[in-house]
């Protein structure tokens, strides 16, 4: 994608390169024109010169000498050529000194030699104006070419200076980060138009700024005042669900209840972990290695894999260090891992590897990619699962973010394979 002010030059440089290319016929007929008028008017000069100096004191017999030592000015009998009197016109003529065929301008007019009429013929060789011409327009195509380099560049220091502004204004605005508060300070540019955007994106920042901060709030107060009612809530579920009394209708929608429920539990649980980490709650850092982790967790979800008979393989390659809250990077790990068993196949195969600083959790599952787009979005996932509280990649997504860690998702050989760059 080109800059403004690069399609700004490129506009600008092609117009002048297509001006500059029709002005060169036009350049070259004008001086054409000009120097073919300048040798007429030497003719008409050259004419009246001998008119007055040689044509009075000239005789019949002096013509042959006189043609023979004036080789553009003849003297040529009334009855030779067939041209146009008192007329200059353009022909071509073989000149023996070059040799070459060449353009001339003539001038054929008549005159009185001892009462003799004859016919005057002036000619000047354009040889020497076609070569001027062409000299005078490399120049002027050098002066011009030069001039236009000066111009863009010129023109491109002048428009980055006017620029700047508006580059430093969305540098800022690319910097601008909603979830770390840093409220952007525009420099006042003296310029309207670029006050009046860099006003409109301050006023649109510090809105946005006060209305995530009231829905963080309203989601961490919610999610905070809901613990204690749904605490409440299961523990009445659970005391039915251990009355002998129940029918077993009864006891279905008892336990459809309690799980709908659990699962509330879950996402209001997910919900004030993901406000604790958006506001940086978790400030506690530490070294540890993530091999240590994997050894921690993988005894615990084989155990949750073992329903649905699945298969935990491990590849480790590399010992990576992290420098992170160690308890973040277990959710992370945690959370890929649990959304490997619960949309795997029956018999399916996990796959942990570690290598060249990147973890990846594969898993089969389907024959279609996921719509990586909507994936680690809150509540991306299919609600389908009562076990799934649509949270889980997202918490990764955020945890990643927090560190500069780099999570992405596709699909290979019909596996599904989740890698986090650190």
């Amino acid at each position: 994608m080109k800059r403004l002010l690069n399609k700004t030059l490129l506009y600008y440089t092609v117009f002048a390169t297509i001006i500059l290319l029709l002005s060169i016929p036009f350049l070259y007929w004008m001086m054409e024109k000009l120097y073919t008028d300048d040798v007429d008017e030497a003719i008409l000069l050259r004419k009246k010169e001998f008119v007055t100096n040689n044509l009075r004191s000239l005789r019949i017999n002096d013509i042959p000498v006189w043609n023979k030592f004036n080789r553009d000015i003849r003297i040529l009998p009334d009855t030779v050529l067939s041209k146009p009197k008192d007329s200059i016109i353009q022909e071509i003529f073989f000149d023996e000194m070059v040799p070459e065929w060449e353009p001339y301008r003539v001038l054929y007019t008549k005159v009185q030699i001892e009462n003799q009429p004859y016919i005057l013929m002036i000619q000047l060789n354009l040889v020497e104006s076609e070569d001027l011409i062409k000299t005078i327009i490399r120049l002027y195509l050098g002066i011009l070419f030069s001039l236009l380099l000066v111009i863009f560049f010129i023109t491109r220091f002048i428009s980055n200076r006017l620029w700047k502004p508006f580059y430093d204004t969305l540098e800022k605005v690319k910097q601008f980060n909603l979830e770390q508060h840093n409220q952007p300070q525009f420099t006042v540019t003296k310029i309207k138009e670029f006050d009046q955007l860099n006003a409109s994106l301050d006023k649109l920042i510090r809105s946005n700024l006060r209305s995530y901060t009231s829905q963080k709030k309203f989601t961490q107060n919610a999610a905070h005042e809901l613990q204690t009612p749904l605490a409440v809530f299961q523990s009445k579920l659970d005391l039915l669900l251990q009355d002998k009394s129940l029918t077993q209708a009864q006891s279905v929608i008892l336990q459809s209840l309690y799980e709908a429920a659990s699962r509330l539990s879950r996402i209001n649980k997910n919900l004030l972990l993901l406000a604790k980490i958006e506001n940086n709650q978790f400030t506690e850092v530490s070294s540890f290695r993530l091999n240590e982790l994997i050894e921690q967790s993988v005894p615990y979800f084989t155990e949750q894999a073992t329903p649905k008979e699945l298969v935990i393989e491990q590849s480790i390659q590399s010992d990576i260090a992290l420098q992170a809250n160690q308890g973040l990077a277990e959710i992370m790990l945690n959370n890929l891992l649990l959304n490997a068993i619960r949309h795997n196949i029956e018999k399916g195969i996990i796959e942990i590897r570690v290598q060249d600083r990147m973890l990846e959790v594969s898993n089969t599952g389907g024959s279609h990619a996921l719509d990586a787009g909507g994936l680690f979005k809150r509540f991306g996932n299919s609600q389908t699962d009562a076990h799934n509280s649509g949270l889980g990649l997202a918490i990764v997504k955020e945890i990643c973010d927090r560190y500069g860690w780099v999570v992405h998702y596709r699909f290979v050989l019909d596996r599904h394979v989740f890698s986090v760059k650190f």
